[in-house]
């Protein structure tokens, strides 16, 4: 049930997905998000990455831009559907590109060692059912001395999400178990997905095969309702160095709704 409500809140939303997040503060999230991961790339190009939870395929374009076959992977046919048509633009230098419909848990048809990169944005580890068994098929496709970034929900962030919202037994349940539900006003699209202490992301990695390398909240300094903030292209320059002084540092993280970690396949 809950990846069949996963794949159809995807699939409702693929066709606008890109107008909801085309936002100033959305635009910077990406940007934080790119310049953490592009030194992980490999240096020897083309090589193979892998955008696994694709959605429409912003940063599976972009390992395109950068010189990399890439492989798009989402639960959501729409969106694998979605990817594929941003793509087109960017695959005629010689490129590979491969589109496969599955989610992280199921990631059979990429064959083991094919890769020497992955990152998962908009926080498909969150999604799974069972984060250790997505993070063992991402070290299967993964070679050795390859690097992974992972973008994941912070459990902090959806604590106190939900203790504003005056909830304290879901509150505490996220607590103790780590677990919440996507919300959704749609019964069918119900899901439920995981939120991650840095120890516990760490540890789960390094159990897969991976060396956690560097970890980053975002955003810690900008949050949603500040999009006018970046309206003045000075100013936001300067709240990205901002951003990015902090944002490695565990005594922000409690500011900022996300994880992302670099890691390397031992």
């Amino acid at each position: 049930m809950g990846r069949d409500g996963n794949r159809k809140y995807h699939d409702r939303v693929a066709g606008k997905y890109d107008t909801i997040y085309d936002t100033p503060y959305w635009r910077f999230y990406r940007d934080v998000s790119w310049r953490h991961l592009k030194p992980f790339l490999p240096v020897k190009r083309p090589a193979w990455a892998a955008d696994l939870g694709c959605g429409t395929g912003w940063f599976g374009c972009r390992l395109l831009k950068s010189g990399m076959n890439v492989v798009f992977l989402d639960l959501s046919g729409a969106m694998v559907g979605a990817a594929r048509e941003a793509a087109e633009a960017e695959s005629s230098r010689g490129l590979e590109t491969r589109f496969v419909q599955a989610g992280m848990e199921e990631m059979g048809e990429i064959e083991s060692g094919l890769l020497d990169f992955a990152t998962a944005q908009g926080d498909p580890l969150s999604f799974c059912e069972q984060p250790a068994r997505a993070l063992a098929e991402l070290a299967r496709i993964v070679k050795p001395g390859g690097h992974v970034v992972l973008s994941v929900d912070s459990r902090v962030a959806g604590v106190k999400s939900l203790l504003g919202e005056k909830r304290p037994d879901a509150a505490l349940e996220l607590l103790r178990t780590g677990r919440t539900k996507w919300k959704s006003d749609r019964s069918e699209e119900a899901f439920g997905m995981k939120m991650f202490e840095p120890d516990e992301l760490k540890t789960l990695l390094e159990r897969a095969g991976f060396e956690p390398l560097s970890l980053i909240a975002k955003t810690c300094l900008v949050q949603r309702s500040n999009d006018a903030w970046l309206d003045d292209a000075a100013q936001a320059r300067e709240l990205l160095s901002a951003e990015e002084r902090v944002h490695a540092r565990p005594e922000w993280w409690g500011l900022a709704g996300h994880l992302q970690v670099a890691a390397k396949r031992r």
